[in-house]
């Protein structure tokens, strides 16, 4: 019964390329503190522009950042459950913007300065969580923002997405909710997030105008075929 409705969430042929995005941001976010590790890079930079000071930081923004786990879930899975060739083509741009932001982080690392959190509460505390397990570093470009804008990207392509107009409207006005939350929260600053928007276009046009989706869909046949694709 939960099986069967699972495959209605996320179709076999999804599975393999869903996995492969969640990989490639495990991959992005720590294989790169080994490179720094082995090569010794040490300096980092700070983005920060003038233009960044217009977005003050209000806590309450961190609510949005969070969520925007479930929006992307809510993205790649509809976009991934479209057909097999969006699911491939999904798992191919996320693997291109995800390996450039890899190259970003371990040889161009940058920061910022975050500002202190005041007062008491459930929205402090949770803001100073994500401040802990969420350090100043893999800021540039912003997984956050580019995730979020390839999602929405490939919503507009979605044949079968019921009330297909109104959700690509909540889709785009979702980003820029993210990207909002990523400057209020000072977790990333704008070169971050306009960065994160142009890795998300160099993946979409690397997916529509080569073959690596094709590369994606024969790894997954022969996933398919294994025994713990059966198991899921």
């Amino acid at each position: 019964m939960i099986r069967r409705t699972l495959r209605k969430i996320i179709p076999t042929y999804a599975i393999f390329p869903l996995i492969l995005t969640g990989l490639m941001n495990l991959f992005a976010y720590q294989g790169n503190k080994l490179i720094q590790l082995i090569v010794g890079i040490d300096r980092v930079i700070d983005l920060t522009t003038p233009w960044d000071s217009y977005f003050a930081f209000n806590p309450t923004w961190v609510l949005v950042y969070i969520g925007t786990f479930v929006f992307w879930a809510y993205q790649y899975t509809t976009v991934a459950r479209e057909s097999p060739e969006k699911a491939y083509q999904l798992a191919a741009a996320d693997f291109v913007a995800k390996l450039i932001c890899f190259f970003f982080f371990a040889f161009m690392p940058t920061t910022n300065v975050r500002p202190e959190v005041e007062g008491t509460g459930f929205i402090p505390f949770l803001m100073r969580f994500i401040y802990w397990v969420d350090t100043p570093t893999n800021l540039f470009p912003s997984i956050h923002c580019f995730v979020a804008w390839l999602g929405t990207r490939y919503m507009f392509e979605c044949k079968k997405l019921r009330h297909k107009g109104p959700t690509c409207v909540l889709c785009v006005i979702g980003s820029i909710l993210v990207f909002l939350s990523t400057l209020h929260t000072k977790q990333h600053v704008l070169p971050d997030v306009v960065s994160g928007i142009i890795v998300a276009e160099i993946g979409w046009f690397t997916a529509r105008f080569t073959k690596l989706p094709k590369v994606v869909e024969r790894i997954n046949e022969k996933f398919m075929k294994t025994r713990l694709c059966k198991i899921l």
